[in-house]
C-alpha cells in the first residue's frame, strides 16, 4: 500500500497565521504595558534618588539648595550631583560665574553652562537625571563648543524643580493669585515673591513636608534645525541646565492641553513632531511650564519628605496648585490627589 503524506491546505495555512496574528495582538499591549511598569519604576527611583540627594544636602548645608544662579550660570542640577554619585562632576565646574560678576563687567561667555569652562560637565548625559519613558529625552539642544575639533552639545533632562504655584519667574500674584511660596529660588536675583530671601530650609515650609512637592516630569523638546553656540531655533523644554528649563509651575495642570509659556518664541517649537504645546509670553502671559510625562495619566513627583507619588491628569486644579506652594497655608488632605 502506497503512503499518501498530507500537507496543509491553503484555508488551513491562513487560519493558523490568523491565530497566530490575533495572539500577538493579545500580547503586545502587555508586553508594552509590562515594558513601561518598568519604565516607571525607573522614573520613580530617579525621583527618589533626587529626594535622597536634597536631603543630603540640607543635611551638609542646612537648607535647601538654590534653584538656580539667575539665567545661565547654573541650577539645581549643579547643586546635586555630588549626592547622584557624580562628585568629579561637581569638581569640574567653574563657580566663578554669576549675575553680580556679569553686572560688574566680569568676562562672562566662557562661565556660562555652555562656555568653555563649564561644557563638559553640561554636555555630560547624567542617567539619574533622566526618565526611560521619554524617547526624545536624549535630544540635545543645539548650543556648545567646539574643541579641539569636536563638539561638545548641552544635554537635556527629564526632572523639574517646583518654582512654585503661578510661574516660574515667582510674581507676587497672577490673575489675583498669590504667589504661595516655592522650595526653590534663584539666588542670584530672587523674585518679589520672597522677599530677597535666596534659600529656604525645611522649617520655612510651613505646609508640610509631606504636603509640598519638591520635583517633577517634563517632557524634553525635540529641537529643530541649529548647531553651534547658542543657534536657533530649538525648543529648550527640558534644558535644565538654563534657569528658565529647570523648573515647573503649579499654575497648569499636570499635562495640560494649555501651552507651556517659554521665554522667547525661538525656544519653543510647535507643532513639531510630539512636542507638547507652548507659546511664547505677553505682558499679560508670564513665563510658564507644566509637569508632563510619557506615563499614561498623570506624573510622578517628589514631595519635601523624600516620598514619591504618582499624581493623576485629572487631580483638581486647586489641590494641585496648593501643593506646590510652601505658605499657602492650604487644608489638603492625603486623599485628595
Amino acid at each position: 500500500m502506497k503512503s499518501h503524506r498530507r500537507g496543509f491546505t491553503l484555508i488551513e495555512l491562513l487560519v493558523v497565521i490568523a491565530i497566530i496574528a490575533v495572539l500577538i495582538a493579545l500580547l503586545l499591549p502587555a508586553v508594552q504595558a509590562a515594558r513601561e511598569a518598568a519604565r516607571r519604576a525607573q522614573c520613580v527611583n530617579n525621583l527618589k534618588q533626587l529626594g535622597l540627594a536634597q536631603h543630603n544636602y540640607h543635611d551638609t548645608y542646612g537648607s535647601i539648595s538654590p534653584g538656580g544662579k539667575s539665567c545661565c550660570w547654573g541650577t539645581w542640577l549643579l547643586f546635586t550631583l555630588p549626592y547622584v554619585e557624580q562628585t568629579a562632576l561637581w569638581n569640574s565646574w567653574n563657580f566663578m560665574g554669576d549675575l553680580i560678576y556679569y553686572q560688574k563687567g566680569g568676562y562672562d561667555g566662557d562661565l556660562r553652562y555652555a562656555g568653555v569652562c563649564n561644557i563638559t560637565v553640561s554636555s555630560t548625559r547624567i542617567n539619574a537625571y533622566m526618565c526611560p519613558s521619554d524617547g526624545g529625552a536624549t535630544s540635545l539642544t543645539g548650543i556648545g563648543q567646539t574643541l579641539r575639533g569636536q563638539v561638545f552639545l548641552t544635554t537635556s533632562q527629564n526632572y523639574l524643580a517646583n518654582y512654585g504655584n503661578l510661574s516660574t519667574n515667582q510674581e507676587t500674584a497672577y490673575l489675583g493669585v498669590a504667589f504661595g511660596g516655592a522650595p526653590f529660588t534663584d539666588m542670584d536675583s530672587p523674585g518679589p515673591g520672597v522677599s530677597g530671601q535666596k534659600v529656604f530650609n525645611f522649617s520655612s515650609i510651613n505646609d508640610g513636608l509631606s504636603n509640598t512637592l519638591l520635583y517633577s516630569e517634563c517632557v524634553v523638546g525635540t529641537k529643530g534645525a541649529g548647531l553651534g553656540a547658542y543657534a536657533a531655533p530649538f525648543d529648550l523644554r527640558g534644558f535644565s541646565w538654563w534657569q528658565s528649563g529647570c523648573a515647573f509651575s503649579g499654575w497648569l495642570a499636570p499635562n495640560s492641553t494649555l501651552p507651556d509659556v517659554t521665554e522667547s518664541a525661538s525656544y519653543c517649537i510647535y507643532p513639531f513632531q510630539q512636542n507638547p504645546p507652548c507659546t511664547q509670553p505677553t505682558s499679560t502671559l508670564p513665563r510658564m511650564n507644566a509637569a508632563r510625562s510619557r506615563h499614561p495619566g498623570g506624573v510622578n513627583v517628589t514631595m519635601v519628605d523624600g516620598s514619591v507619588r504618582f499624581i493623576k491628569n485629572s487631580i483638581n486644579l486647586f489641590i494641585w496648585r496648593a501643593l506646590t506652594t510652601t505658605k499657602g497655608g492650604e487644608v489638603v488632605s492625603a486623599d485628595s490627589y
